[in-house]
């Protein structure tokens, strides 16, 4: 396999895509902010180009005060005199610090105003591209990734577009200003200085080239570092309990590690930058001196246009290792956008199709016709299911772990699409409609009731704008929410993060009062209450057989309690049907279901407990 490395040419050509694409997604509708920055920038430079032609005026102006000399220098306006330049000279400066700093801060003001607006889109375009992905991809991507994205690369890009829209205009016009400053009052000695200057070009170019494929390794690694800390403290009982702390903190240790080595090399690839712009900066002064003393010497240069000359040149080089510094900076940025651009890029293989319609509501019968499903691995996940679930009825999966069970669940609401074979709801094939039709077919309770840090009214009302409080109440008191009632604050109680505020059995309650006022024809159940007690695994349970009586059920689970009051079980084993029945029958064909049902007997554990999966 061959390995592509990007030449100076294609990295270069790629960083105008990203800049043109950015500017045209999320800096344009700023467009005329951004002029009137540039414009404020413009007059900040001339203010910078104006310090050293007025410090040599005066310069001047003081020599020939205290020669005694009246009469107006050569190298000075003719209609100034010394005594007048002495005067007006100073409040010229005054008046120049007083329109640059004016217009600094309005310029600064306006530029981070654009780039807080343009980079906030980009997250929230961002994160509406993610909730478009594929249930698949987001399930594969390293736990953290995202985050460091809306985080860590943000950040970088934000600093370039401030950087670029402070820096670059202002810096370069004032290197125009100060090069016209000093060819104005010697080209000679102008020459000195820009044949030095521009031998920093290439090896800045050169850093910058480098310090983008450290940073892109940088942010990746950020990535990784966000998802070793989310790992670590999310499994922080896991940690506690079995006595993993050092073990955690050697593995979060040595991703910090890891970071530090490559922010380093950043650092130092950054750190080339002052010493070789300091080096050629001191070369153009010393070449200035020398040639300067020459001049003043044959009298064609003075002291005044020397002193000019220094002060340009200090400006110029400050401008010059500001850009220089910038290159650094714009290439980090450059690099986070290519990683939101991958990103922004991706097409989700699951969508609606150009023919898709509007699935008609109705029933709920679920018909799975030579269902088969590989993983993008090439393993196969299921093959060759055919079922039917009946409106009105339970149909539960049972099997090993891996067999089969939640991806069949998956495929109905689409969040897989089959490798092979057809679903139908209703006679009508689910690939052909549309996703939003589909899915508001479909209620979900699973194991871990996902609930969101806001009030208990808009966890249950998720999805559905126009839920009225009464109809909430309704869907509260069918899911033997009474616990709702005890809080002081009623409906309007915040859950917390993910529900922390709440027992697992009044999260689950929650979950199963939202799919209620969904009122949809089918109901799927993973595991529903496999992490409850007896008791609130008693409540939900009976909310469950009440709100499932007139719809489609389709549940996996694990406790027999569960699986027994199904019409129709099916035993799957490596993605096979293997067995059909209810459990009378299937105990009496004494097949896989009966072993895993006898196994749990075997543990002696109450009914409510067994649990017939053996993975």
């Amino acid at each position: 396999m061959k390995t592509i490395t990007k030449g100076p040419d294609t990295q270069s050509a790629q960083s105008v895509d990203l800049i043109k694409r950015f500017w045209s997604g999320w800096l344009k509708p700023h467009a005329s902010i951004l002029w009137f920055a540039t414009l404020l920038m413009a007059v900040v430079a001339a203010a910078s180009a104006s310090y050293p032609w007025l410090f040599g005026q005066v310069i001047d102006a003081l020599a020939a005060l205290s020669a005694g000399a009246g009469t107006t220098p050569d190298n000075t306006p003719n209609w100034l005199t010394p005594a007048a330049m002495a005067t007006i000279g100073p409040l010229a400066i005054i008046a120049a610090t007083l329109i640059k700093g004016i217009a600094l801060y309005a310029s600064t003001v306006l530029t981070n105003r654009v780039a807080l607006a343009a980079t906030t889109k980009l997250q929230q375009d961002l994160f509406a591209k993610l909730l478009t992905l594929d249930f698949a991809r987001l399930s594969a991507e390293p736990s953290g990734a995202f985050s460091s994205r809306f985080l860590n690369d943000i950040n970088a890009v934000r600093e370039a577009v401030l950087r670029a829209a402070n820096s670059l205009v202002r810096d370069i016009l004032t290197l125009v200003g100060v090069v016209a400053v000093m060819l104005m009052g010697d080209w000679q000695l102008a020459l000195v200085c820009l044949l030095i200057l521009p031998l920093a070009i290439g090896p800045v170019s050169m850093i910058g080239a480098r310090l983008r494929k450290t940073a892109a390794r940088a942010q990746h690694q950020a990535a990784d570092l966000a998802g070793v800390v989310e790992e670590s403290l999310g499994g922080i009982r896991l940690v506690k309990t079995y006595g993993l702390e050092k073990a955690e903190s050697n593995r979060v240790g040595a991703a910090l590690s890891t970071r530090m080595s490559l922010l380093l090399k950043m650092a130092e690839q950054k750190g080339r930058v002052d010493p070789i712009l300091e080096i050629l900066g001191g070369l153009a002064i010393a070449g200035v001196f020398a040639f300067a003393g020459f001049r003043i010497s044959q009298g064609a240069a003075s002291v005044g246009t020397l002193t000019a000359f220094i002060a340009s040149l200090l400006l110029a080089a400050q401008s010059i290792r500001s850009l220089g510094g910038l290159n650094s900076i714009l290439q980090e940025g450059l690099s986070a956008l290519e990683r939101f651009f991958t990103v922004l890029d991706e097409t989700p293989s699951i969508g609606d199709r150009p023919e898709a319609v509007t699935l008609t509501r109705g029933p709920g019968r679920i018909e799975f016709q030579n269902v088969g499903f590989n993983w993008p691995s090439g393993t196969m996940g299921l093959d060759k299911i055919s079922f039917t679930a009946e409106p009105g009825q339970t149909l539960a999966l049972v099997g090993p772990s891996g067999s089969g069970k939640s991806t069949i669940l998956n495929l109905i609401p689409r969040l897989f699409d089959p490798s092979a074979g057809r679903v139908l709801i209703d006679g009508q094939d689910i690939g052909q409609a549309t996703l939003a039709s589909l899915r508001q077919h479909i209620a979900l309770v699973s194991q871990d009731a996902t609930l969101f840090d806001a009030s208990i009214a808009d966890n249950v009302a998720m999805g559905l704008s126009g839920a009225d409080e009464s109809s909430i109440r309704s869907a509260l008191s069918a899911a033997a929410c009474d616990f709702v009632d005890r809080l002081s604050e009623g409906l309007s109680a915040q859950v917390g993060p993910r529900g922390t505020r709440l027992s697992g059995g009044e999260r689950q309650r929650l979950s199963l009062a939202r799919a209620i006022l969904r009122d949809s024809p089918i109901l799927l159940l993973d595991e529903p209450t496999s992490a409850l007690d007896s008791d609130s695994e008693a409540r939900v349970q009976e909310a469950l057989d009440r709100f499932a009586a007139n719809r489609t059920t389709i549940v996996v689970a694990h406790r027999l309690s569960t699986v027994r009051r199904a019409n129709l079980i099916l035993v799957l084993n490596q993605g096979c049907i293997v067995e059909t029945g209810n459990h009378d029958q299937l105990i009496a064909k004494g097949g896989l279901y009966a072993e895993l049902a006898a196994l749990q007997f075997q543990t002696g554990s109450q009914p409510n407990d067994q649990s017939i999966s053996r993975g």
